[in-house]
């Protein structure tokens, strides 16, 4: 339009047939515009037929060239033009009226390129935005699975143990599944979307006080808590895994043993602190039996859900002989 609209700015009168001619191109582009957005990059450049599209691009530059040509023709546009030039140049003389357009040519050729160009990003873009959904979609769907493993997982290994202690107090049996339907009242009903920190250390305390309903005194149980700032948003069942793992292999039945758990919430992050006494034989079960796969999905959903917003560190022997788990999570 500014190429077009440029002679307004000029002090001289040209005739109505003059912007016949100047709408007569810009409908010329426009068409051209539109025939290579909407018919030749969808059908050969997006199909990656790169010969026939630019084979069709020469060529519709050509034909638009022309048809420009023969509208100059029909409206005498030369003569037009040596009047209007005359009414600022008195010695005026188009020497090259029958010479070829470079002007046209050029515009042509630049329009052609903006409308392959912005197809080509807008193309770019729909893809790029597919991609973020299909990834989203996925994303979701792993984690659904991977949540839906843990879960089941839990509650295998905690219905055994309730199964184990059935048979030396029922009545402690019983406190436990009471407690034990507390807690998949949470997980059936509270983990479908973020919770709170304040209700996983809830769930947490239930679990720790599900456990020691059939540990003897020779386990020493440390639990530590924060008390504030627990109404941040956080995904669902992250730290259980690494709970339940110093209880299922830090509890030695004949020796004295020692489990620490500490939760701390501050106004941007969340940490677990988790320590077991490391159990020989208990260890070399952990090796040989397929039961760790609570550690590994957690692992996987904290990638998922806190990319580079958290740190894991996992020390399997401390100097305390001891197994550490430092997990802190960013909230912001």
């Amino acid at each position: 339009m500014l190429f077009l609209l440029q002679p307004l700015s000029w002090q001289v009168h040209l005739p109505v047939l003059f912007w016949l001619r100047q709408a007569s191109l810009l409908f010329l582009w426009i068409g051209l515009f539109f025939i290579i957005s909407k018919v030749l990059v969808p059908a050969l450049l997006i199909k990656n037929k790169l010969t026939a599209f630019f084979g069709c691009i020469i060529a519709a530059i050509i034909v638009t060239v022309i048809l420009s040509k023969i509208i100059d023709i029909a409206i005498g546009f030369d003569e037009l033009w040596s009047a209007a030039m005359k009414g600022i140049f008195k010695n005026f003389a188009n020497k090259h009226k029958s010479d070829f357009n470079p002007y046209m040519l050029f515009t042509t050729s630049l329009v052609a390129a903006i409308s392959t160009c912005i197809e080509i990003v807008k193309k770019w873009y729909s893809d790029h935005e597919s991609r973020l959904l299909f990834e989203q979609e996925k994303i979701a769907n792993e984690l659904n699975f991977l949540k839906a493993q843990i879960n089941p997982h839990f509650f295998f290994n905690t219905l055994n143990n309730i199964y184990s202690l059935n048979r030396i107090d029922a009545e402690k049996a019983g406190d436990a599944i009471y407690t034990l339907s507390h807690m998949m009242r949470y997980v059936l009903y509270d983990t479908h979307a973020d919770t709170t920190v304040k209700k996983e250390i809830q769930f947490i305390e239930d679990y720790i006080k599900l456990m020691q309903l059939r540990l003897t005194d020779k386990v020493s149980i440390a639990y530590h808590k924060s008390e504030e700032n627990l109404q941040h948003a956080i995904a669902p069942m992250l730290f259980l895994p690494y709970i339940e793992n110093a209880f299922k292999h830090g509890v030695s039945p004949t020796d004295p043993t020692n489990i620490s758990v500490d939760i701390l919430a501050t106004e941007s992050s969340v940490t677990m602190i988790v320590r077991n006494t490391i159990v020989p034989e208990q260890g070399k079960r952990l090796m040989e039996e397929d039961s760790g796969i609570g550690l590994v999905n957690t692992k996987r959903r904290l990638d998922l859900i806190y990319p580079e917003r958290y740190t894991l560190h996992i020390e399997t022997s401390t100097p305390e002989n001891e197994y550490l788990v430092h997990l802190k999570i960013d909230l912001k």
